[in-house]
């Protein structure tokens, strides 16, 4: 499991173009585990709800639909999306497997976190190459202006940043921080050098909107991140000389992209108001545009229709119950995960405003860890509150406990005991 989540940054382009694909080498993981230990995986009650069962009917009727327009399925469909949706379901399910601890949340947590960043050092050193000599590298896209590691899409590489700088960030405090103070510095520069990079706005929005909530919950962090921001930005600056000033506005503008994505908006809004109930079909807008309409909300309502968003929506809003759930209900010490976690997932839902999100594997993972904190909080929860009634029972059991003998004996002392045990209840 250690080595899916650690080679989730990375993903392989096979056929460019309007059908081509992308595979993940993480997912190879999940395959060796379903073919080599079946038996292991669990299904575990308490991480699943009925949210799980209606996606795969939206995509079942999506896919019907899709089919039966078109006469059959093109790969793209089977592809792209659906054998996509099985692996996100298998992902989800060996976590909530493998994780059955406090302990394995934080080693899960953890992996992820220090590799994205470690890969980033390399992939933020090749930008740097990149930008200087007006080249292009695997690390890089649109001709070397954008960092993208190894996503291929700038967007989607700047939400992997921005979901390992949120589990930093928001696991920093408590007794017992995810990471120790230095590897927190060398996370933060490495990912933060890496979120500017992409130039991803959207990555930023999530970034913003994610730190932000952390700063209402965690108040004594708005200084700390406005002064470690603002330094950080002006020595980016100053290193990278003049050059980057004018670069940096013409590449987080791009008004052309700005009026192109609203007009994509438009399309999808289109597709909708004519099949407005369950949609054109999965991935129906994609085959029509040739583009996706980098907004997973105006996705579904375009391919999946007002039932398709209202499923979405559900299944979103039961992870938000359960991770604030299980952060009123861990321990102490391991509040900051799951505060973590938390802001997280509105990162990654933030992101969703720019792209499509929904197929990003680190959310899924991070929904399934959501998911096993929720369970072992209520546990730990239920047994600090067992704790003190059975000490009761016992007291209270202990306070008549007087052979009958003793009671014929001393009966005095026997009225004394039923007084003493009335004034206790």
């Amino acid at each position: 499991m250690l080595l899916y989540v650690a080679l989730l940054q990375i993903q392989v382009t096979f056929d460019p173009g309007a059908t081509g694909f992308r595979v993940a080498p993480a997912d190879l993981c999940l395959v060796a585990a379903a073919i080599l230990v079946p038996g292991q995986l669990k299904y575990r009650k308490p991480a699943w709800c009925l949210w799980h069962a209606a996606l795969l009917i939206v995509f079942a009727i999506g896919t019907m639909m899709q089919a039966l327009q078109d006469g059959d399925l093109n790969r793209y469909t089977v592809l792209n999306k659906d054998i996509g949706l099985v692996f996100l379901y298998l992902s989800y399910l060996t976590i909530s497997t493998v994780a059955t601890s406090w302990q394995d949340i934080r080693k899960i947590l953890k992996v992820f976190t220090v590799s994205v960043a470690a890969q980033n050092v390399i992939a933020v050193a090749a930008y740097l190459v990149a930008y200087s000599s007006h080249t292009d590298n695997i690390f890089t896209a649109y001709d070397g202006a954008r960092l993208a590691g190894l996503m291929v899409d700038p967007n989607a590489y700047g939400g992997l940043l921005v979901t390992a700088l949120v589990l930093c960030e928001g696991s920093s405090w408590g007794p017992k921080p995810l990471l120790g103070p230095w590897m927190r510095v060398f996370v933060r520069t490495s990912l933060g050098l890496g979120i500017l990079f992409t130039f991803s706005r959207s990555a930023w929005l999530a970034l913003a909107l994610a730190l932000l909530l952390l700063c209402i919950i965690r108040r004594g962090m708005a200084l700390r991140f406005a002064v470690v921001g603002l330094v950080g930005l002006a020595a980016v600056f100053l290193l990278m000389g003049a050059r980057f000033l004018g670069f940096f506005q013409d590449m987080a503008s791009r008004p052309e992209q700005v009026a192109g994505r609203f007009e994509l908006l438009d399309d999808a809004w289109a597709q909708f108001a004519a099949n407005p109930w369950f949609g054109g079909g999965l991935a129906s807008f994609f085959m029509k545009e040739g583009i996706i309409v980098h907004n997973t909300a105006f996705w579904f309502l375009a391919d999946f229709g007002i039932v398709g968003l209202l499923v979405l929506l559900g299944f979103v809003t039961w992870f938000f119950r359960r991770s604030w759930s299980a952060f009123r209900l861990a321990p102490r010490e391991e509040k900051p995960v799951m505060l973590a976690m938390a802001l997280a997932h509105v990162a990654l839902l933030g992101l969703t405003v720019g792209i499509e999100g929904f197929y990003q594997r680190q959310w899924w993972m991070i929904l399934a860890l959501i998911a096993t904190g929720y369970t072992l909080a209520r546990k730990s929860a239920k047994s600090v509150q067992a704790g003190p009634r059975a000490k009761d029972t016992m007291a209270g059991a202990g306070a008549i406990a007087y052979p009958a003998s003793r009671s014929r004996q001393y009966p005095a002392l026997d009225g004394e005991s039923a007084a003493i045990s009335g004034g206790l209840r």
